[in-house]
């Protein structure tokens, strides 16, 4: 009982703790909403556009503290802080807002605002110390306005691309400012930018990514006060010049970064004064020179990216080896040569990513090294890793990408290597000598490429894991029935299969719908036989069919129809007949259409003119009869300039990686693979059909069109004036067609003609007159026997006379001082020259007996010759004369 009475005591205290505990921690407990912000509130959401709904529960029921994205203060129940970022709203911001007096902390960005400005009254919040507008869709001028925050402590308005500043003068005013980012607003209107942002002396952190500022903005500062600096990015900016000494004043810096920026000079030694920098990213400039070995002296240094400046050579600096805390290493395109060695990765420990592609550097490491790292990747490309596939890989347990193509391996892959490779996410052998059966093999990486190899027996199997696969280029052989028709493991993942240019054989199974996530198909260049399976009309998400070069035939199937995305489809080179499905040709999808050799018979559809978006149309050698439609002018696509456009069929996108399509187009009278350019093609091929009636003059308003091949067909009338307006037009062949009347004038405008070809046609008049066409052979005339003039060496009636004029009369006494210097230039040169050989045998006795001696070897060797020779004829003759 005597200790009953403490506890009694102490018990009052315990709930008032517990109380007090309570308000500080639960978001107003109070339940006390101030009505006049609540209202303000309220109209703040009326004026946005919430297609989300996000702000549902904001309402007059609900306490406006327990509203999502509002805090209040705990006590006052007033608000302080709106979390409004990632709501995707758009609409006004309301002026409402500055009732919030002891707002401090405001978040509206990834929001959608539509080019609307900052409003300016954002500057009268005067509680606010935290701002964020980022990614949120702002435009027009910064308001200076905001340099009346004078207690803000982040400013954030970066990646607002419509955002630009006339001034910055109102910047120096935020004294306390610590983290500033406005990337991507544009600030090439102020020149003294940096003058006015080292007037905040507590800033620790400036972002000024992708500005537009160049050489003629960087101030003259010979010190930019900037002591408290820690992180400084001004990638993607344009200053074209050397890096300014002020720089390496920033001695408290942790991050730098300089990538696209077209810097130039050498990279400094004075890097190493930056003694606790940790990431330092130079890449993608115009350095030369060697990298300097007092980067090695950067201790704290945990990522290096020298990457992509083409002009960086020497060798690898031996000192990077000591950089104990290096994470992350990026030399690649670069100009380094040397070999690479143990003493470079000495105390590496903590090295992750190694990036050393696109260089003429050698791995020289001995058969049995163990790295002191793990690295989680690695990209070698080009690197040459020597003839034997490298062993130290095998101790690297946590790789998720591994890029070695083009690195000079001639190997037979080790009994190790695919058990230790299936626990990795990306793989890229491609462009190697590298052999091996993979037909027991169980592939498991999510993208692998194996193309350009010697690999060999039968395709492997695949897990459900598998998104890429290209095995293109090898020497596989047997059926495809094995890999499609197993049932892999869950849901298959594969988006992208090439098999391309190996020797497959026997029919394409009909098992194609296990893999309904496909969208890249290539299975061209092999021995496949048979017709193309309904089943493939399964696979909705399929993007590009290629099947060319093969033994296939048989109509093309209507189950196809139902590929709604299709934008490639490559028959071309096998066996396919019966008429062009009308799906096709309503497949508005399609931007590459590519039938050629095969026996399509009947017309082309008027249909295909609704394809806008169709690039290259190739239907050559077939047996193709009737008109060419009148409506091509219809394709949008051929009819603007040419240009890279926005389609996907071309490539499938993995991250920082993707697969890109390849077609083996007739251009230009040859065979070309086209795989990068692909993109930027136009072209129209119905060569060597059974198309008659006049060539359309909608065809010639394709000002986009590359190329075009009518040739080896029965069409007939004239070329119209219209041809000239295919300004971009570097191939014409009408060849071998009944085409009549003369060559349009209009021709002339055509300055990228590369290939002309107007041949065995009944074309006639004189062959328009122009720098380009009559740089083309003859041959690109014969068998017009009504064409004359240059480049043909028939001349057209008037000629002779023409010339007649001008070998006389005026003529003459212009050419004559051409003529005249030219016999004095000649005299003269065969004077010198005879003197200097006559004079050197003259004066030189050694070489006169040698020269000598040289032809009476000569002369020796020449009847030696005839003599055999004479002989021999002798012998044939009497050969002959006797029987």
């Amino acid at each position: 009982m005597r200790n009953s009475r403490p506890m009694i005591l102490l018990f009052p205290l315990v709930c008032f703790l517990s109380s007090i505990i309570s308000i500080l921690c639960e978001p107003n407990t109070l339940g006390v909403c101030n009505q006049k912000e609540k209202h303000a509130l309220l109209r703040f959401k009326q004026a946005l556009s919430d297609p989300g709904n996000r702000l549902s529960s904001w309402s007059m029921d609900e306490d406006c503290c327990r509203w999502e994205a509002v805090r209040c203060n705990n006590v006052t129940g007033r608000v302080v802080e709106l979390l409004l970022g990632t709501f995707m709203l758009g609409g006004e911001i309301s002026p409402a807002l500055l009732e919030l007096e002891f707002l401090s902390y405001l978040n509206l960005s990834w929001n959608v605002f539509g080019g609307r400005p900052i409003p300016s009254f954002l500057g009268s919040m005067g509680s606010l110390r935290y701002l964020d507008l980022s990614y949120a869709g702002f435009g027009g001028v910064v308001p200076h306005q905001l340099g009346n925050l004078s207690t803000l402590r982040h400013l954030d308005l970066g990646y607002n691309s419509g955002l630009y500043v006339e001034n910055l003068d109102w910047i120096s005013h935020l004294s306390f400012l610590k983290y500033l980012d406005l990337g991507w607003v544009d600030l090439h209107r102020e020149v003294h930018w940096l003058e006015s942002m080292s007037m905040i002396p507590s800033l620790s952190k400036l972002l000024l990514s992708s500005c537009r500022l160049d050489r003629n903005m960087a101030s003259s500062l010979g010190y930019a006060n900037f002591t408290s600096l820690t992180v400084l990015d001004i990638d993607g900016n344009d200053f074209d010049q050397e890096i300014p000494n002020w720089l390496f004043n920033l001695t408290s810096l942790v991050a730098l970064h300089l990538s696209n920026n077209q810097f130039k000079g050498q990279i400094s030694e004075s890097f190493g004064q930056l003694k606790y920098l940790e990431f330092l990213n130079l890449d993608f400039n115009s350095f030369h020179g060697p990298i300097p070995t007092s980067i090695g002296n950067l201790s704290s240094l945990r990522y290096l990216v020298l990457s992509r400046n083409p002009l960086i050579n020497g060798t690898l600096p031996t000192s990077l080896g000591l950089l104990s805390n290096l994470e992350g290493l990026g030399v690649g395109a670069t100009s380094l040569t040397g070999n690479i060695s143990e003493v470079h990765f000495k105390t590496l420990l903590k090295l992750k990513v190694l990036s050393i592609s696109k260089i003429s550097l050698s791995f020289h490491v001995d058969s049995n090294w163990t790295p002191p790292f793990q690295l989680e990747y690695l990209d070698a490309d080009s690197c040459k890793m020597g003839l034997k596939f490298p062993a130290w890989l095998k101790t690297q347990n946590s790789l998720s990408g591994v890029f070695l193509s083009s690195s000079g391996i001639v190997d037979t892959t080790p009994n190790w290597f695919w058990k230790w490779a299936s626990s990795i996410q990306r793989i890229h052998l491609s462009d190697n000598q590298i052999s091996g059966d993979l037909s027991q093999v169980v592939l498991n990486n999510s993208i692998l490429d194996l193309s350009s190899n010697r690999f060999s027996g039968r395709l492997p199997l695949l897990s459900s894991n598998v998104v890429v696969l290209n095995i293109a280029n090898n020497s596989f052989s047997g059926q495809i029935f094995p890999l499609i028709c197993r049932k892999t493991d869950g849901r298959s993942k594969l988006e992208v299969l090439d098999i391309s240019n190996n020797a497959l054989s026997g029919e394409l199974s009909d098992c194609w719908m296990h893999w309904p996530s496909l969208t890249h198909i290539n299975l061209g260049s092999n021995n496949l036989s048979g017709e193309i399976p309904n089943s493939m009309g399964s696979l909705v998400a399929l993007k590009a069919l290629s099947l060319q070069n093969n033994s296939l035939y048989g109509d093309i199937p209507s189950s196809l129809q139902n590929c709604k995305v299709l934008g490639l489809i490559s028959l071309s080179d096998n066996k396919f007949s019966g008429i062009i499905p009308r799906w096709i040709v309503e497949r508005t999808t399609l931007v590459v259409i590519h039938l050629r050799s095969n026996k399509f018979m009947g017309d082309i559809p008027p249909q295909i003119c609704q394809l806008s978006y169709l690039r290259v149309l190739d239907l050559a050698n077939n047996s193709l009869s009737g008109t060419i439609p009148r409506c091509l002018n219809n394709i949008s696509s051929m009819a603007a300039r040419p240009n890279e456009g926005d389609f996907n069929v071309f490539e499938a996108h993995y991250d920082f990686e993707s697969y890109m399509e390849s077609l083996i187009l007739n251009i230009k009278g040859r065979d070309s693979e086209y795989k990068e350019i692909l993109r930027y093609v136009r072209m129209i091929d119905l060569s060597s059909n059974n198309l008659s009636g006049s060539i359309p003059i909608e065809i010639f308003s394709l000002s986009g069109l590359l190329s075009l091949n009518l040739s080896h067909n029965h069409l007939m009338g004239m070329i119209s004036v219209e041809i000239g307006g295919m300004e971009y037009l570097e191939s014409l062949d009408l060849s071998r067609n009944n085409l009549s009347g003369e060559i349009p004038q209009t021709m002339a405008n055509l300055t990228f003609l590369d290939i002309l070809n107007l041949s065995y046609n009944n074309l006639s008049g004189r062959i328009p007159s122009s720098t380009q066409i009559q740089t083309f052979s003859p041959l690109s005339f014969f068998g017009n026997v009504e064409l004359c003039g240059a480049p043909l060496p028939k001349n057209c009636p008037g000629d002779e006379e023409e010339e007649t004029q001008r070998s006389t009369g005026v003529g003459e006494k212009r050419e004559f001082p051409e003529i005249a210097w030219f016999y004095v230039g000649m005299g003269s040169g065969f004077f010198v020259g005879l003197w200097g050989v006559c004079g050197c045998l003259f004066f030189n006795k050694a070489w006169r007996h040698a020269y000598f001696q040289y032809l009476d070897d000569i002369k020796d060797s020449a009847y030696v010759a005839i003599a055999i020779k004479l002989k021999w004829l002798h012998q044939k003759l009497g050969i002959y004369n006797t029987g």
